[in-house]
């Protein structure tokens, strides 16, 4: 039976045997879930047909799914075969017919279990607002091409019917593009609010506007993983940009400890205070929590042998 290995950054982290379908996404009701924001939650699926394995995007390209680096089309079937490389954002999955690869030793088990790695990274930048534009003619009314050609020549129709068009014709390009409203990527700022309102998201109006934006895609999804690890973790990551790592210790049992880094360079850099406010609100109620904020590890210092930035070395004139 076929298998699927799967490396991040050359490390193998798991070896899984391929039966009738696999499902992979980022939550963890996949078959295999990869946690990257950059793997959508529905990604791609294989299937068994006729003694073969089928591999298909299911991002509708939204996603980004590499075959030894050619890019696969969305919902188009490709045929597997040994040795092939699948790459899925960091993920590289290793299609393997010989049954002789196995798996990398289980890990061992313990009193304490942690889940993450601290990570901070920064909010996509959002999606340009799409206006649709309907092109005029040669500066007559758009609404004189509807008319006879006899009475397409009259100037002064063209003039008449530029009143209503000026009326009318926001609203239509409004109407032709309604569906952009209610996607949270590139809806009008000022509709966000009230969509959250609508969906009875909670949306802090002093977010940035690429948090709300990320929030607004991201909550629904996360309304099933509610009071879990996973939705905490994925609710950090998706307004603050932050990975946290939760830790559960069976000798105090209904307890959660998430250790975070400090912040976030940059102007979007939120308080500690609305962080933990934010943790306590998406945490499961049954558990004490206590948040912890850790300073990033310090950087290298050079290797002996590198002599670093060139400095100006500077004369005191009181020892001439």
């Amino acid at each position: 039976m076929a298998q699927l290995q799967v490396r991040v950054r050359g490390e193998v982290l798991r070896v899984l045997t391929l039966s009738r379908q696999l499902s992979i996404g980022r939550t963890p009701d996949n078959g295999l879930p990869l946690r990257d924001p950059s793997v959508a939650i529905r990604h791609a699926e294989i299937t068994a047909e006729s003694g073969t394995l089928l591999l298909t995007d299911l991002t509708g390209g939204e996603g980004v799914t590499f075959v030894n680096g050619h890019r696969l089309s969305p919902n188009q079937p490709h045929r597997l075969e040994q040795g092939d490389e699948i790459q899925i954002g960091p993920f590289t999955l290793a299609f393997l017919a010989d049954l002789s690869v196995r798996a990398e030793a289980a890990r061992p088990s313990g009193r304490v279990d942690v889940q993450g790695e601290l990570a901070a990274r920064p909010a996509r930048p959002p999606l340009p607002t799409f206006t649709a534009e309907r092109p005029a003619r040669d500066g007559m009314a758009l609404y004189t091409e509807f008319l006879p050609p006899f009475f397409q020549e009259s100037e002064f129709l063209g003039r008449y019917l530029k009143i209503f068009e000026a009326l009318w014709e926001p609203m239509q390009r409004r109407q032709d593009s309604i569906e952009l409203h209610f996607d949270p990527r590139v809806a009008p700022p000022q509709v966000l609010g009230w969509m959250a309102g609508w969906l009875g998201l909670p949306l802090d109006p002093h977010w940035p506007e690429g948090r709300q934006r990320a929030w607004m895609r991201e909550a629904v999804t996360l309304y099933r993983w509610r009071g879990t690890r996973y939705g905490l973790s994925r609710a950090l990551e998706t307004v603050y940009g932050l990975t946290p790592v939760l830790r559960e210790d069976t000798a105090q049992p209904h307890t959660l400890s998430v250790q975070l880094l400090d912040s976030l360079d940059g102007e979007d850099t939120a308080s500690r205070e609305a962080i933990t406010h934010f943790i306590f609100t998406h945490a499961p109620a049954h558990v004490q929590v206590t948040v912890e904020f850790v300073a990033a590890p310090p950087a290298a210092p050079p290797l002996p042998d590198d002599p670093g930035p060139h400095r100006p070395v500077t004369q005191d004139p009181a020892h001439d």
